[in-house]
């Protein structure tokens, strides 16, 4: 049976807990190494951290995986806006508002507007978002066939490879997309010489999209669950066995690291589909479905309000006395997490879902 007119608890649940490493959970897991350093925990603290330059950690993916995630989505509101009777030229309109709003935001989320332009940082993981997304949703009106949606990931990839090995070498200050971005991104590079969300990764991050995409019609096809499930396990295993084969590096988005991520990301969904949606269990799963139905909402109320700031707050004065000096880092990051988690309870209890 086709999914296509449901909401799938799995994806929000996902998508929620991708979002929860970044609004404290992250730093809570990092922090218990203080007061715990056991061989297991010193791997969680690595893993919570982003790697320098090459091979992949479990917070490099944050971002890719909701780019993933959020393809994902796109078939669903593709589909859902043209069963609605929504034209084409709407459904563009309305991708590319949502992306000049998050890129927007995205330099708001970097720090204080100003006037200068070169004081600034105007690129962004909510622009990347935004843009890629948009993008991809461009590329799937106009060409709609399953097949050149196919091959257009294809292209955009192997376009990327091309440039990255025949323009420069792979490193920060030789590599291709630090001479795009030197030509094409306005204001503060994020590492001086290039940008993990400069306009190549944008194109990269695209491809990752169309990706969630085509992984999205697997739940619009008339399937068994078992069927879903397969399929989504062979396309994470292949995309994962190819991106292994060649350099691996985030901060570029080369093409392997969109695959690996990619694969990565349907293996997750295929067994929190099989989990959620086919054997219902659920209730391990509602926390994070809380975040993942504001997921955007709250990231970017927690960057642009002093929210760290309110947590310190909390967990000061008196408090803090109560509390080992070990875990300072798991309490504040428990905090914090936990402050944004009720923000979104409040949220859910009301039925406000904030679409940017």
């Amino acid at each position: 049976m086709a999914l296509s007119n449901q909401r799938l608890e799995s994806l929000d649940a996902l998508r929620g807990m991708d979002a929860a490493l970044i609004i404290g959970l992250g730093s809570a897991l990092w922090g218990v190494y203080s007061a715990c350093p056991t061989p297991f925990w010193e791997d969680i603290r690595y893993h919570m951290e982003h790697t320098p330059w090459e091979q992949i950690r479990v917070f490099d993916l944050i971002f890719p995986l909701f780019v993933y995630l959020s393809g994902i989505s796109l078939n669903f509101s593709v589909r859902k806006r043209g069963s609605t009777g929504s034209g084409t030229g709407k459904l563009l309109l309305h991708m590319w508002y949502r992306a000049l709003a998050l890129v927007l935001l995205g330099i708001l989320v970097n720090g204080p507007l100003v006037w200068d332009t070169d004081a600034m940082r105007c690129a962004s993981v909510l622009g990347l978002i935004g843009i890629s997304g948009a993008m991809a949703g461009t590329l799937v009106l106009v060409l709609r066939k399953t097949w050149l949606i196919a091959t257009s990931a294809g292209v955009i990839l192997t376009a990327v490879f091309l440039m990255q090995y025949m323009g420069g070498d792979m490193t920060p200050m030789g590599c291709f997309n630090a001479k795009v971005d030197a030509m094409l991104c306005p204001g503060k590079l994020y590492f001086g010489v290039i940008d993990p969300e400069g306009p190549l990764c944008i194109l990269s991050a695209t491809a990752l999209a169309l990706g969630g995409y085509l992984s999205g019609r697997v739940f619009s096809t008339a399937y068994s669950a078992p069927r879903r499930v397969f399929t989504l396990l062979v396309i994470g295993g292949i995309a994962i066995i190819i991106g292994l084969l060649g350099p691996c590096i985030k901060n570029i988005w080369t093409p392997c690291f969109v695959l690996l991520s990619g694969g990565i990301g349907a293996i997750l969904m295929a067994v929190f589909h099989l989990i959620i949606d086919v054997w219902q269990l659920r209730r391990w799963a509602w926390p994070f479905k809380i975040i993942g139905c504001n997921a955007l909402f709250i990231y970017l109320f927690t960057n642009i309000i002093a929210f760290g700031q309110l947590t310190e707050r909390l967990l000061g004065g008196s408090i803090r006395e109560f509390i080992a000096t070990p875990w300072h880092t798991f309490a504040y990051g428990m905090g914090y997490f936990l402050l944004a988690w009720l923000l979104c309870l409040l949220f859910y209890k009301h039925r406000i879902f904030v679409k940017v």
